[in-house]
């Protein structure tokens, strides 16, 4: 094991908790004394559609102990921090959000910037398969949107981007959730984008 102990006094702001995440938390000042064990063997990978692992209202200390390596300087109550997760053959990122020490909203997406037919079924591939885990976990979603699930070259047929697969569930137990594919277009700029989303059953908007 690793054994750490360690007495200070700081702001959060300081540059090595910053250091590669999408956002800091609000600032803070605290005095610490810590002392702490973890095991030197390698953590198992954790699936983001693991059964009940995560949920808005989770406590953010519940949180930490699935990814401490996302608090390594003590668990922050209110910001949000991210990380990269492969969901079938994705290599997108997760945000959480805390306010308060709760979990208030998790997002995931995936940018393809190279826009060809083998990378638009690629991201058509993981969202179905998304969607089975899902409705596995979640039921059946109480809406569900086919759009057009087929590739357009938009440099050999012009078009502005279009909407491919989603589906929503309204209040699963507290939360409102979105999976989403869509072929995001226009003045030349494509992206494929992936997103899941989990707000609070109270949001007005899916986006």
């Amino acid at each position: 094991m690793r054994i750490t102990i360690s007495s200070d006094y700081r702001s959060n702001y300081y540059e090595e908790f910053k250091e590669g995440l999408p956002n800091g938390p609000t600032e803070w000042y605290n005095y610490a004394f810590c002392i702490k064990y973890t095991s030197l063997a390698a953590a198992n990978a954790v699936k983001a559609v693991d059964a009940g692992r995560f949920y808005l209202g989770m406590d953010v200390n519940d949180f930490g102990k699935v990814f401490p390596e996302l608090f390594p300087n003590g668990v922050g109550l209110t910001g949000q921090w991210g990380r990269e997760e492969k969901l079938y053959g994705l290599n997108g990122s997760w945000a959480y959000r805390f306010e308060n020490g709760k979990l208030n909203w998790m997002h995931y997406d995936k940018y393809i910037d190279e826009i060809n037919d083998t990378n638009f079924n690629k991201c058509l591939s993981a969202t179905k398969q998304l969607l089975k885990d899902y409705t596995k976990q979640y039921g059946k979603p109480d809406t569900t949107i086919i759009g057009n699930t087929h590739f357009i070259d938009p440099y050999k047929k012009h078009h502005w981007g279009y909407d491919v697969l989603e589906a929503r569930w309204k209040d699963y137990k507290g939360m409102k959730i979105k999976v989403e594919f869509t072929f995001m277009g226009g003045k030349g700029d494509y992206h494929f984008l992936v997103v899941i989303n989990y707000f609070d059953k109270n949001y007005p908007y899916y986006d």
